[in-house]
């Protein structure tokens, strides 16, 4: 699987991605399994119990099973979410990833001015770039001056990243543990998977988690090219493959495989279990070790010797290969869940449709964690652990809030303004200066995320339709949320031997055979080790 930041955390678990040359966080023993962070032995909190809050009426309602909330147009009436406003007036500091550039000062900055009279606090709010947030954090995690709001995750985790939390951050299990969440109505609506998925540490509830669809990645499409070879939405194993053959010709080939393949969705429609297998004694097993996964490598490198695959893709990056779909060189390529894009759905417009691929027909489809990040609190004294938790709940607000439109659109007249059917258009400043990716307060709180594709109301219903189906046969992976220590200290070189094997298979041409002397060593490197820990925190912590 690609090892991109918005995947690695969903496949590899706790500690996948280590720090060369980091500092030592917080003395802990390397013993055991997971030192005195995991669940074994432990009494656990229970999960905070799950309020739906739900805005103006959705279009298509979600359920139970996963599906979202589906808006097929922005709301006509947006009311305030009646939270009172959670801050003390003090100055209260945080950390969060930024994908953006550096937010203009506060004094010229009017978004900023309108989260801090909203919040009722004076936000300082510390914008890590991701090319630099595993090296930041870990040099502020080293030091003795803490935000009181920390944002952890976005693929990213760090070494020893639990024990530094569990040494240095609140322990909010009496604040959200069961039914004490439904003091805070915007964090009792985050549903149970991202709880689970975010997990305890020694048993008790640190985290704050940024919720995303129990969906991982799958396969954005081209549906107009697929369906021109004679695809049908509902197809199987042989019904893809006739379409990426199909749709291959001159410079246009059916699928992309970028560098560090990501083929979870492939092995999921062959049945293969999302990362580990449990069996019936409890035992964890690797997926990457089963038939179905095996049968899933020879498939694809069938397809790269047909022609039907893009033949640069082991030189291609992530990102490089969504520009080779965007621009029709592909017919499908695997992403993760915002790969499909209102961005993408402005560019396909009037040429071609974009969609999301079905499972084939009798597999499954891997499930993710959940969750995007989460945001813990430093130590403090009571009333101030309350003050920030209000603070993450207010900026919980549901879609369709007067809250969540100034979250995520900024000031009316200001930011944006409203098309004739009200939906907010951004004006020239929110495009290029004050907004939310270069001053993100939603990922230190956010509400659970709804379908809505701006102008795009057949895309949203398209989604939906997909989640109805997809939903039901969507596996989780049984490591979210527990800890390993062989794991945390080998999941990165572990998993890179994995990708390098299926580099070789897929795009070289390696038999399939060669693999198994890869798997015997990925065990006796710290696989095994792992495979019998997490087995054990699973079983603490049911």
């Amino acid at each position: 699987m690609a090892l991109n930041r918005r995947d690695t955390l969903r496949l590899f678990g706790a500690g996948a991605v280590a720090i060369t040359g980091a500092p030592a966080l917080i003395g802990c023993s390397s013993d055991g399994n997971s030192g005195d962070v995991g669940n074994e032995g432990k009494e656990l909190a229970p999960y905070p119990a799950y309020v739906p809050l739900v805005g103006p009426t959705p279009d298509l309602p979600g359920d139970d099973k996963g599906v979202q909330n589906a808006y097929l147009n922005y709301p006509t009436e947006i009311k305030p979410a009646g939270f009172d406003t959670p801050g003390d007036g003090s100055a209260v500091t945080a950390s969060v990833i930024t994908y953006g550039v550096p937010p203009t000062a506060l004094e010229q900055n009017k978004f900023r001015q309108a989260i801090n009279a909203a919040l009722g606090i004076q936000l300082d709010l510390q914008v890590i770039p991701a090319a630099n947030f595993k090296e930041k954090m870990a040099t502020m995690m080293a030091g003795n001056e803490l935000p009181d709001i920390m944002m952890f995750g976005a693929g990213e985790v760090l070494p020893r990243e639990e024990q530094f939390i569990a040494s240095a951050c609140a322990d909010i299990s009496e604040h959200i543990s069961g039914d004490a969440v439904k003091t805070y109505p915007g964090l009792a609506n985050i549903p149970a998977y991202a709880w689970q998925g975010l997990g305890r540490i020694g048993g008790r509830l640190y985290g704050i988690p940024i919720e995303r669809p129990i969906f991982g990645g799958s396969l954005m499409l081209n549906r107009t090219l697929v369906e021109k070879a004679g695809a049908k939405p509902d197809w199987d194993k042989d019904g893809f493959l006739a379409a990426m053959k199909g749709v291959t010709g001159g410079k246009r080939y059916g699928l992309g495989i970028a560098m560090a393949p990501s083929i979870d969705y492939y092995a999921g429609g062959l049945g293969a279990p999302n990362v580990w297998d449990v069996g019936a004694d409890g035992k964890f097993a690797t997926a990457f070790g089963t038939q179905q996964y095996k049968d899933t490598l020879v498939m694809l490198q069938q397809m790269f010797k047909d022609g039907s695959v893009y033949p640069d893709g082991a030189s291609t990056s992530g990102t490089d290969m969504k520009t080779v779909f965007n621009n029709q060189t592909v017919a499908a390529y695997r992403d993760g869940w915002g790969g499909y894009s209102t961005q993408v759905l402005a560019i396909a417009k009037d040429k071609w449709t974009l969609d999301f691929g079905l499972p084939f027909a009798g597999g499954n489809s891997w499930g993710g964690t959940g969750r995007f990040g989460y945001t813990v609190f430093k130590k403090a004294d009571p009333a101030r652990v309350k003050m920030l938790l209000a603070v993450t709940n207010f900026l919980a607000a549901p879609f369709g809030t007067k809250e969540f439109e100034l979250f995520n659109y900024g000031v009316e007249g200001t930011h944006f303004t409203r098309d004739d059917k009200g939906t907010p258009v951004p004006t020239d400043l929110w495009t290029n200066t004050e907004n939310s990716t270069n001053f993100p307060v939603k990922y230190l709180g956010s509400a659970p995320l709804v379908l809505h594709y701006s102008g795009f109301p057949d895309a949203t219903e398209r989604v939906y339709e997909w989640e109805k189906k997809v939903a039901p046969i969507t596996i989780p992976d049984p490591s979210n949320g527990i800890r390993s220590q062989a794991w945390t200290e080998n999941g990165a070189a572990l998993q890179k031997s994995l990708t390098d094997a299926w580099m070789g298979i897929i795009f070289r041409g390696e038999d399939i055979s060669t693999y198994d002397a890869v798997l015997t060593k990925w065990h006796n490197d710290g696989g095994q080790k792992a495979a019998e820990e997490f087995a054990a925190e699973y079983a603490a912590s049911k």
